[in-house]
């Protein structure tokens, strides 16, 4: 939902109240990256078993960066299911 706010000033010059009506609107319906995107934890289920420490150079980083973002999902969670991904072609 939109918060709207009362403006102290004057009206704002050059600003269309249509378009930003239209604008406020549109809110709900874009898909948000990060967060939004990602599938939700199993419960109950910690991830304390093991850790790594995965040094990346930069073109490895972006390469993981834009990955990521495009597929809605964070670092962590897009290298974790990289892994089961490719885990079934062996399987």
């Amino acid at each position: 939902m939109v918060k709207r706010r009362e403006q102290k000033n004057a009206e704002i010059p050059n600003v269309d109240p249509e378009k930003i009506e239209e604008f406020a609107s549109r809110v709900d319906e874009v898909a948000k990256p990060g967060r939004m995107g990602r599938p939700p934890k199993a419960p109950g289920k910690k991830r304390d078993y093991k850790a790594i420490s995965l040094p990346f150079n930069q073109a490895e980083w972006e390469i993981l960066e834009a990955a990521a973002e495009k597929s809605g999902r964070s670092k962590n969670n897009f290298i974790r299911w990289a892994i089961m991904e490719k885990a079934k072609d062996f399987s």
